[in-house]
């Protein structure tokens, strides 16, 4: 087909595969739903040992408006990076291929992002059981337009701005400012991504549609590995975040207490993953966690960050430098949840 529509579409869809041969047929079925005239759809195979590459393959001449990319194993981010110079699209979106996209509410936000002239659009997605197809939670966000020195805060309270699933991006503003995804980052890409774009967006939407699909296993949160250099993504991330809010003139001690504690919180679940050394050593890595978080921000300050009484306690012990008593809550609770579901 070479007419105009398809040789410039409204939207391309980016989409790494690696080793997906058992979500692939669920996604196929979604994103064949789309248009063939407004969305062109790139499969980019990572090295695949399975039969993804040949199922891409077969669903590529069942649809024109699909290419299948195919390149040796360099991760997820040097697969969207080629796919993303390959897109054609006014817009790009990006999917994983263990998960789906919702094809009429994507195009209800295409058609939003293209009235509104916008550098980006925000959507709303549901994280669900991958097994059961249960709904576990769903973001809630209200449609407006985007107002960076508001909604940047909001987006990054609500968890809704590291993601690049839950967005469409202005192909042009990535190409105009050479804007990739960093490869070789094992933890943190998605969030330098936006970050990068964010900092150029003029205008965009808040789009309340649910359009993604978000699978997770059922003890997802429990069976990943430990992470060594978890705490120094927070680092980056929080000190790039403090940065821009300063700029912008709307920093705050406060927001930045709470996601210093946030992190706090978060280095103590990943360190009770660490196998084998002793407890002592787990605790003094905690402890050096915890003397660099106090460093960057006045803890005393902390809120909680979202709702629940384990979020509030938590909060309170931080508040109060009862990181010790912290810590081995976090650390054995994490172990007593892990033995519960077979984790060792």
């Amino acid at each position: 087909m070479t007419s105009e529509s398809v040789l410039t579409p409204d939207l391309s869809v980016v989409v790494p595969v690696y080793n997906a041969i058992g979500s692939l047929p669920t996604l196929f079925e979604h994103l064949q739903a789309l248009p063939a005239d407004r969305v062109q759809i790139l499969l980019v195979n990572d090295g695949s040992k399975d039969d993804s590459l040949a199922t891409c393959r077969g669903f590529e001449k069942e649809c024109d408006n699909v290419t299948v990319m195919d390149q040796p194993n360099g991760g997820v981010s040097a697969a969207r990076n080629a796919g993303l110079r390959a897109a054609r699209g006014r817009y790009v979106a990006f999917c994983d291929s263990d998960d789906y996209l919702e094809a009429a509410p994507l195009l209800q936000v295409l058609d939003k992002a293209v009235d509104a002239d916008a550098d980006v659009a925000v959507f709303n997605y549901a994280t669900m059981d991958e097994s059961t197809g249960q709904i576990l939670r769903r973001s809630e966000l209200e449609e407006h337009g985007f107002d960076f020195d508001r909604d940047f805060p909001m987006l990054y309270e609500a968890g809704l701005f590291n993601p690049v699933f839950n967005k469409l991006f202005r192909a042009d503003l990535l190409h105009r400012h050479a804007i990739e995804f960093e490869e070789g980052v094992a933890l943190g890409e998605d969030f330098r991504f936006n970050l990068d774009i964010f900092v150029h967006v003029q205008q965009g939407v808040i789009c309340n549609d649910d359009v993604y699909r978000y699978m997770v296993g059922q003890s997802e949160s429990l069976t990943t590995s430990y992470n060594p250099r978890q705490f120094t993504y927070f680092e980056y991330g929080l000190g790039r975040v403090e940065k821009l809010l300063r700029e912008r003139g709307i920093y705050s001690d406060a927001f930045m207490a709470r996601h210093w504690t946030r992190a706090l919180v978060n280095s103590a679940q990943n360190i009770a993953k660490r196998g084998g050394p002793a407890l002592s050593a787990a605790f003094h890595e905690f402890r050096d966690n915890a003397r660099t978080a106090r460093r960057q921000a006045d803890l005393g300050q902390a809120t909680p960050w979202q709702a629940g009484r384990q979020t509030a306690l938590m909060t309170r012990l931080v508040r109060h430098r009862q990181d010790t008593l912290l810590f081995f809550i976090v650390f054995f609770g994490t172990k007593y949840k892990q033995r519960k579901v077979g984790v060792r």
